[in-house]
């Protein structure tokens, strides 16, 4: 049976949260399949895959949505409400951005040239990285809530964070030595399809980049 948005509040109010994050990530980490298809010139697995993260963001969407509506008048939280919709808006920009990144490969065909091809899949799986390391900041908000935000557990949850910040710096390190790459391609790739590429991969990167500011807007719960 399904659960209702008042029944996961009723247990806690982190779980329509959770249940976000994780339809999040899913669509967020469709983006190594999509890049995986264009590289292989799958047209038709590029196009799965695309629909894919539109249903995913669509999901998302709904489950934000319903959290928006439910959250203000249901039910007492241990946490204030506005922190609760501060950190759904940034954690929703995870899923967004993923099918941005969807919609700029949909516009233009864009070739994964030989000579980035080494660069860009490691600035691509040090994303996902960072999306994993969130992932399981995420999964830790119930037993947080249980020692209310303090204890050995907030120090653990400090250390994961930590953890991922040092993982998105990583994936900043990649992403601008794959843009130094990039700009001195421009003979074999084209202004153009330069141009193109700076937005896909300013993409990519804000992905890891909303983990992480996710991740840092629940730290300030450990400080309060």
């Amino acid at each position: 049976m399904r659960r209702t948005i008042f029944e996961l509040f009723a247990k806690s109010p982190f779980g329509p949260l959770q249940d976000h994050m994780r339809k999040a990530l899913e669509c967020a980490n469709l983006i190594p399949d999509l890049f995986r298809a264009l590289e292989d010139g799958e047209d038709e697995k590029f196009k799965e895959v695309s629909e894919l993260i539109e249903k995913k963001e669509f999901e998302a969407d709904t489950i934000k949505n319903d959290i928006r509506g439910d959250l203000p008048k249901t039910i007492f939280t241990p946490v204030d409400r506005r922190d609760l919709l501060e950190i759904l808006a940034i954690q929703d920009s995870i899923s967004d951005v993923a099918e941005d990144v969807m919609v700029l490969l949909n516009m233009k065909k864009l070739n994964i040239s030989e000579n980035m091809r080494n660069e860009l899949w490691a600035f691509i799986g040090q994303v996902m990285k960072t999306l994993d390391q969130f992932g399981r900041v995420g999964e830790e908000l119930d037993e947080l809530m249980e020692a209310s935000f303090g204890g050995a557990e907030a120090g653990k949850v400090t250390e994961m964070i930590d953890s991922l910040g040092k993982e998105e710096y990583e994936a900043d390190r990649l992403q601008h030595a794959l843009l130094k790459k990039l700009l001195s391609m421009e003979d074999e790739l084209g202004a153009l399809d330069i141009v193109m590429w700076m937005k896909v991969l300013k993409a990519v990167g804000d992905i890891a980049n909303n983990a992480e500011k996710t991740a840092n807007r629940i730290r300030l719960f450990l400080s309060k």
